[in-house]
């Protein structure tokens, strides 16, 4: 299959398991964005052959020396050897079928997408779940993963596809293009990955660095201002509430407050995102 699936990994070993998940003979490129030692060694030894279980794999990889997954992503497409990118997280796994799927599901347009389901295993874990797929699966978008597209879509969204100035919301900046380019995306629910469960602290601090990242969107220019207080109030407990439930439209109203927190923090501190790999 003539697909390249690109996958930024920093410091997530869990990207042997997604590697294993793989079903499809297909190049694999791992865009290495200033990795770990760990990681380092683990690609290495990948790449000559030391796990057979991912003999039916081309894996290849590429590495930036600084942590941006929008530079990861570029480089990773610059280097595929296939027209065809689908974007995976070092922290998701496939579904069986998933890539098949998407890549059968192009309809004519330029952009595939799949569903990714949050894993829990207790209350707490599936309040965050089902908050975090009012964001991403509950709407038909180009957010990764799991997210198919053919390299002609540069010419359509302005002859990128990264902005590299971006280390956080890279993909709802590129997501924004796409939607202003008028594509169609192809959508299968059926074409799933698997996001481990989520803690509150992950997700939170998550939402914080979102924030900073989003401050730095909008002093260039490519991002909006985030919603406020009253608006989020109205947004998420009385309007995912009644989606989501009680629990979660709280959840969301916290991890956007958290997210202001963050867009704040940078007006006043100037920081800078930190770049965390587990970070959806």
């Amino acid at each position: 299959m003539k697909i390249t699936v690109l996958i930024p990994v920093s410091n997530d070993l869990r990207i042997l398991d997604c590697l294993r998940s793989i079903d499809e003979s297909v190049e694999v490129m791992i865009s290495l964005n200033k990795p770990t030692s760990a990681i380092q060694k683990l690609v290495d030894d990948i790449k000559i052959g030391k796990y057979k279980e991912l003999n039916h794999l081309d894996i290849n990889s590429c590495k930036i020396n600084y942590l941006s997954i929008a530079g990861a992503y570029n480089l990773g497409i610059e280097k595929a050897k296939y027209l065809d990118i689908f974007l995976m997280d070092s922290d998701c796994v496939f579904e069986k079928g998933t890539i098949k799927k998407l890549y059968t599901n192009y309809q004519g347009n330029l952009l595939s997408k799949g569903k990714v389901i949050f894993k829990s295993n207790n209350w707490i874990s599936g309040v965050i779940a089902r908050a975090r797929e009012f964001h991403t699966s509950d709407k038909v978008s180009a957010y990764s993963p799991p997210l198919l597209f053919n390299k002609k879509i540069a010419s359509f969204i302005g002859g990128h596809y990264f902005h590299p100035s971006l280390c956080w919301l890279e993909d709802s900046e590129f997501d924004s293009r796409v939607q202003r380019a008028h594509l169609n995306i192809s959508y299968d629910p059926t074409a799933i990955v698997y996001h481990p469960e989520l803690t509150i602290k992950n997700d939170l601090r998550s939402a914080f660095w979102y924030g900073v990242g989003k401050n730095i969107g909008v002093k260039l220019g490519i991002h909006e201002k985030p919603t406020g207080f009253i608006e989020s109030i109205k947004k998420y407990i009385f309007g995912a509430s009644k989606i989501k439930g009680l629990a979660s439209g709280f959840y969301l109203f916290l991890w956007k407050m958290t997210l202001l927190v963050g867009y704040n923090a940078q007006e006043f501190f100037h920081l800078r995102p930190v770049l965390d790999q587990n970070r959806m």
